[in-house]
């Protein structure tokens, strides 16, 4: 129809129609290229909000899975620190001997976080980490994660910490007594002998002893990592929960 127009316009030598058919023309494709540029910067802004909301799940659920292992390594710990306590005075473990005996067994057990990497990595993966306008926001985003991979090069010395003490202290309880630790807590099934059997035992093996306090530096040193972890989940949670607040 423009077309058709414009041809009549110019052979009538109508040169007002004519740049009035121009400016409709140059008019609307302007229009259309705001117009799709508006509707990509809508979408980039949804996009952002999705992963900024996928982002405070992932470092909420992370910092939750930090402070358990906190409070785990925090308790092991403790566990090995009364073991080498029980050798010089075994009141308290013979007064408490489900707790005594379960924490010879699990004294160097780790416990690995399970961190939510969905969200960030398909960010990375798909180059939209930009989508996020704020350079702050983003430095933060990758320094968190970037820590937590520096974190993760002593995973092996602590599986190390755990296997070794579990060789150091295989046969110090019975099977049965071992098979034990799989039953639920809140009931009795030790005995102060059973405690007295096992600290004989323990006091024979001057290796497992001699290993019990670096059992109990590397979980004092997980509680501390962990701690530190969980704090840096809960700031980057509460960055990220900020900037979605301010998003229009």
């Amino acid at each position: 129809m423009i077309l058709a127009r414009l041809s009549s316009a110019i052979r009538q030598q109508n040169w007002f129609a004519v740049v009035l058919e121009f400016v409709i023309v140059i008019a609307g494709v302007v229009i259309g290229f705001q117009i799709t540029a508006w509707n990509a910067e809508r979408g980039e802004r949804e996009l952002e909000q999705r992963y900024l909301e996928r982002l405070i799940e992932s470092v909420t659920a992370d910092a939750d899975e930090f402070q358990d292992a906190s409070n785990l390594a925090a308790q092991r710990g403790e566990q090995a620190r009364q073991i080498l306590h029980a050798l010089e005075d075994p009141a308290q473990a013979v007064a408490n001997p489900d707790t005594f005996l379960r924490g010879i067994i699990t004294a160097a057990y780790t416990y690995t976080p399970n961190i939510d990497r969905i969200a960030y990595d398909e960010m990375i993966n798909r180059g939209h980490i930009g989508l996020i306008r704020k350079e702050g926001i983003r430095s933060q985003i990758a320094a968190y994660y970037q820590d937590l991979e520096n974190k993760s090069q002593w995973d092996y010395l602590r599986a190390h910490v755990q296997t070794r003490y579990m060789t150091l202290r295989a046969g110090v309880l019975t099977p049965a007594q071992e098979r034990l630790q799989s039953e639920p807590a809140a009931t009795e099934y030790y005995t102060p002998a059973d405690v007295e059997a096992a600290l004989a035992e323990i006091s024979q093996r001057t290796e497992m002893i001699a290993w019990l306090p670096t059992v109990e530096f590397w979980q004092r040193h997980n509680e501390n990592t962990y701690t530190e972890a969980a704090m840096q989940a809960r700031e980057l949670r509460a960055m990220l929960q900020a900037e979605l607040e301010r998003l229009p």
